[in-house]
C-alpha cells in the first residue's frame, strides 16, 4: 500500500510540475514588449526585428519602432538587402501613434512574395524592413537583416 501511495504522490508531483511548465499565462512576447528600447533623436529606431530572425512568406510581423520626425506619415518597405530600394508593405502611409522619440509604436505587416522583385529567389538571407518618414526618407532606419523562406 505504501508503494502505491508513493507512486501516486510522485505522479501527482510530476503532473503539477508539467502543468506549471506549460502555463502560458505570461508569454515571453508580453515581457519583451516592455523591454524594447525605442529611444531616438531626430529619426527612427527599429527595435524589432533586430536581425537574425527567420520569417516565412505569409507570416505576420509586428514591427516595433520609435520615431520623432513630424512628416506626412511613414513608409514600411521590404528590402532584399541594405542597398535595395524596397517595396511598400502597406498600401498607405501610416501615422505613428507616438512621435516623442521614447515610446514604441507597432505596425503589423505580412511578408508577401509580391513585395520581392521577380528576380529574387528564396530563401532570402539578408532581407530588411525600412521604416522612414514619407518625405524625409534619410531620417529612416533599416531593421537588422533576417531570413525569408517559403
Amino acid at each position: 500500500m505504501k508503494l502505491f501511495k508513493l507512486t501516486v504522490s510522485m505522479c501527482a508531483l510530476a503532473a503539477a510540475v508539467s502543468f506549471t511548465a506549460c502555463d502560458d499565462s505570461s508569454s515571453a512576447s508580453d515581457d519583451s514588449k516592455t523591454s524594447y528600447d525605442c529611444t531616438v533623436k531626430d529619426g527612427v529606431k527599429i527595435a524589432y526585428p533586430k536581425g537574425g530572425e527567420a520569417f516565412k512568406i505569409g507570416d505576420e510581423v509586428t514591427i516595433v519602432y520609435g520615431a520623432d520626425v513630424q512628416d506626412a506619415g511613414y513608409r514600411f518597405l521590404l528590402k532584399t538587402d541594405e542597398e535595395d530600394e524596397g517595396l511598400d508593405m502597406v498600401d498607405e502611409s501610416v501615422d505613428p501613434k507616438y512621435l516623442d522619440g521614447k515610446t514604441c509604436n507597432e505596425q503589423k505587416v505580412v511578408i508577401k512574395k509580391e513585395f520581392l522583385p521577380d528576380s529574387v529567389e528564396l530563401p532570402l538571407k539578408k532581407a530588411v524592413i525600412r521604416v522612414s518618414p514619407y518625405n524625409k526618407t534619410a531620417k529612416g532606419e533599416n531593421s537588422g537583416a533576417f531570413k525569408v523562406t517559403e
